[in-house]
């Protein structure tokens, strides 16, 4: 199957490959920005031939060429494929721009120069100007060398990378936007909260002055003295907590001073049952 439909499309383009074409009322020339076509500012040239001379043409000119594409048996228009204008330099860079049918059937390419740099690669200066036209219903696809032109081309701008870019005018300020602080309780709710977290503090002063210190019952032990620096210590510890570390910090000192303080107030406590087991 996929043998027949090969076989077929090769019948059908062997076939249709039957026209002969020609070009004619070629026309090409160098027109200002906003000048109007005419015989005064127009060349014709004739088929396989080149114009003598060479154009001319700064960035700001258009470049206007314009022909016909028609059948010989019968002079009726055709529109091909493929129908471009080719330019090279004289160091072999080229560059291929389309040139498409008007509403009429008529082939026309008119640019300003300027625009059309862009399609030229960065190329600029002398370049031989070439008419290629083919499609796979024409037996004689056309490559015709027609013109030289001398065209003073913007080379196109390729922007600095801004890592390499230097200015020296003041730059625009820069206006920081941060982020809007936290809403925070009433000074009212803070302090009571504070109060609150003393109370327990306060009410252990409190029972000490009304209960009294017995020193004289304290057992002759160096643990004695060891735990109450630990305890102080542990105070000192949760008011710094409260103004200045954070609660992982407070936990690091918070282990070794607790254990310290925990054996410290073991042996206080063993060493009270031992004395009063020795009274008794």
């Amino acid at each position: 199957m996929k043998l027949l439909l090969v076989l077929g499309t090769f019948i059908a383009v062997a076939f249709a490959a039957v026209d002969d074409v020609s070009i004619s009322n070629f026309k090409v020339g160098i027109l200002a920005k906003d000048q109007q076509p005419d015989a005064e500012n127009l060349k014709t040239v004739a088929i396989f031939s080149k114009l003598s001379g060479e154009l001319k043409a700064e960035a700001s000119q258009r470049l206007y060429v314009s022909f016909n594409i028609a059948k010989k048996a019968d002079n009726s228009k055709v529109k091909p494929q493929q129908v471009f204008l080719r330019f090279v330099d004289k160091n072999g860079e080229d560059a291929v721009v389309v040139v498409n049918p008007d509403a009429n059937g008529n082939y026309l390419y008119d640019t300003v120069l300027r625009t059309a740099a862009k399609s030229f690669h960065n190329l600029s200066g002398q370049f031989k100007i070439s008419l290629i036209v083919g499609d796979v219903t024409i037996k004689n696809p056309i490559n015709w060398h027609f013109a030289d032109i001398d065209a003073a081309l913007p080379v196109a701008y390729e922007p600095t990378p801004k890592s390499q870019q230097v200015r020296y005018e003041p730059l625009n300020e820069i206006t920081h936007v941060f982020r809007q602080p936290e809403k925070r309780p009433s000074a009212v709710i803070s302090d009571l909260f504070t109060v609150v977290c003393l109370s327990p503090l306060v009410i252990l002063f409190g029972l000490w002055a009304q209960i009294g210190i017995n020193f004289k019952n304290a057992p002759a032990s160096p643990w004695v003295p060891i735990f109450h620096i630990g305890l102080a210590g542990i105070f000192g510890l949760y008011f710094l907590f409260w103004v200045q570390i954070d609660m992982f910090e407070t936990l690091k000192y918070l282990s070794v001073l607790g254990f310290l303080t925990f054996v410290a107030g073991n042996r206080v406590l063993r060493a009270i049952s031992e004395s009063k087991q020795k009274s008794d």
